[in-house]
């Protein structure tokens, strides 16, 4: 996701272009600031294009989201079908935390923007429970329901707290403690 964010220019999928460009705008400019003219010259669409596609600017976001979220669950999935067994589903779980699929700055700020928006707008909210409940599904592979769950929280703790902490907590240690969670 992280590169597709700046690739609208080869995108042709019209609808997969304006999620780029809408996911773009919120990166450079917030939620608050992203306007029908901002996400279509992005998209390099006329503003006539964009508004007769979305009614309005929730609707626009909804769909930027929702292509974000499809995204991320899948590589999410993808790299927790890879596991074989349980030590390298915590292996996985490792990478989710410190590698590329979530734990990216554009990730981590779309995320940011959404759950800021999920916190007053039930639309929204739906839309994080939906994303919670995928990740939680793909845990749910290798790992029981209560441990998927709480596996799910710690993916989401650990990324944010590295993201802003100046000495992130390393691979190593992250790995220790999700082994020791698993094994209990």
């Amino acid at each position: 996701m992280a590169a597709s964010c700046n690739r609208t220019d080869i995108v042709t999928d019209t609808p997969t272009r304006i999620a780029q460009a809408a996911l773009n705008v919120i990166l450079e400019h917030g939620v608050r600031a992203t306007t029908y003219r901002r996400v279509a010259a992005r998209a390099q669409l006329s503003l006539g294009t964009l508004t007769y596609r979305y009614k309005s600017i929730d609707a626009l976001l909804i769909d930027a989201f929702t292509f974000m979220i499809d995204e991320i669950s899948h590589a999410f999935h993808q790299r927790l079908a890879q596991a074989e067994d349980i030590d390298s589903a915590c292996e996985a779980v490792a990478d989710l935390i410190c590698g590329n699929i979530w734990a990216t700055p554009n990730h981590l700020t779309l995320s940011f923007e959404l759950y800021a928006l999920a916190s007053r707008q039930e639309a929204y909210r739906a839309l994080l429970q939906e994303w919670m409940s995928r990740s939680r599904t793909a845990l749910h592979r290798h790992f029981t329901e209560e441990t998927a769950w709480t596996l799910d929280v710690l993916i989401e703790g650990y990324t944010i707290h590295n993201f802003f902490n100046r000495h992130p907590m390393s691979r190593e240690k992250i790995l220790l403690a999700i082994t020791r969670l698993v094994r209990e």
